[in-house]
């Protein structure tokens, strides 16, 4: 019987949950040539098997293909936005004329996972999170995903939060809850070191040109700002260290074997054939490291 995502108990079961989700999603759209378009936590689902000796006592089912579409299908028109706003790819809440692909849906899982790492993964921790935030003086940078008035709005709020790794981690994974053992404050350590990795392999990937990561149109063909442009590795220190946290971020950011980035918006360039392909192979890698990790926990 499936259960809501809320009804995870822990970071861990939540992280093995979403890996199997997005591994669902990869062999439908392998396999059935549908494209999910609609990452969000009420598509995700809970299976419990407590009497699982083999494993963990959860798994992710991924649910409601009502937005799916076949994606080697030719068309013409200005794709429709669909999805749940806080949960939405920049380029779906911008309308932008490229066809959605793979890329966009891990962007909305990445998306997830913040959201609930913000405001608690299940009821229990949401009402001990929500007295916090409520006496906290700083608004939580990431309501602006769902209180913003436009959906251009959400995304130029994206994009200010995405652009490179210190804004990410001082606007959304500092934000996450850290607690001591003592604390009744939840603890998602883990769930902050798997954000960073998966921000990292889609927004600031080594192995693809430099006009594919952050988040902010370009104005002219600079580098990087200097805080992008430093080694892989957790904020937190804390974590599983998978073989992607290691890379080192080129310089120059010139990736071999790769088509030249035309445009001045990184996720224009992101979605691109081959640059596209490697980074969901190491968005895939992150996800599948850390949920082998949380299984043996």
């Amino acid at each position: 019987i499936c259960e809501p995502l809320n009804t995870v108990k822990t970071a861990d079961e939540l992280i093995v949950v979403l890996s199997d989700a997005m591994r669902a999603h990869s062999w439908v759209l392998e396999n059935c040539s549908l494209l999910h378009r609609d990452i969000s936590p009420n598509n995700i689902m809970v299976v419990r098997n407590e009497a699982r000796t083999d494993g963990p006592p959860v798994y992710g089912m991924l649910i409601d293909f009502d937005c799916a579409i076949d994606p080697t299908m030719e068309r013409v028109a200005r794709p429709e936005r669909t999805g749940t706003k806080p949960f939405m790819s920049v380029s779906n809440l911008e309308g932008h004329p490229e066809q959605r692909t793979e890329l966009n849906d891990w962007e909305s899982l990445l998306y997830v996972l913040c959201w609930i790492a913000t405001f608690g993964i299940n009821d229990n921790d949401r009402s001990i999170l929500a007295e916090i935030h409520k006496d906290n003086e700083v608004p939580l940078d990431i309501s602006e995903w769902h209180t913003s008035n436009s959906m251009v709005a959400i995304a130029v709020k994206k994009r200010k939060h995405l652009h490179d790794v210190q804004s990410f981690t001082d606007d959304i994974s500092d934000r996450f809850p850290i607690s001591s053992e003592d604390s009744k404050i939840p603890d998602y350590r883990a769930l902050n070191d798997l954000a960073v990795e998966l921000y990292r392999a889609m927004f600031q990937n080594p192995v693809v040109d430099e006009k594919c990561r952050g988040a902010r149109k370009r104005k002219d063909d600079g580098v990087l700002s200097k805080r992008s442009m430093y080694r892989f590795g957790s904020s937190k220190d804390s974590g599983p260290l998978s073989s992607f946290k290691n890379m080192t971020m080129e310089p120059s950011g010139t990736a071999d074997n790769l088509a030249k980035p035309t445009s001045n918006d990184p996720f224009v360039n992101r979605a691109e054939h081959s640059t596209k392909t490697k980074i969901i192979e190491s968005l895939k890698e992150v996800l599948t490291y850390h949920a082998d990790f949380a299984k043996k926990h």
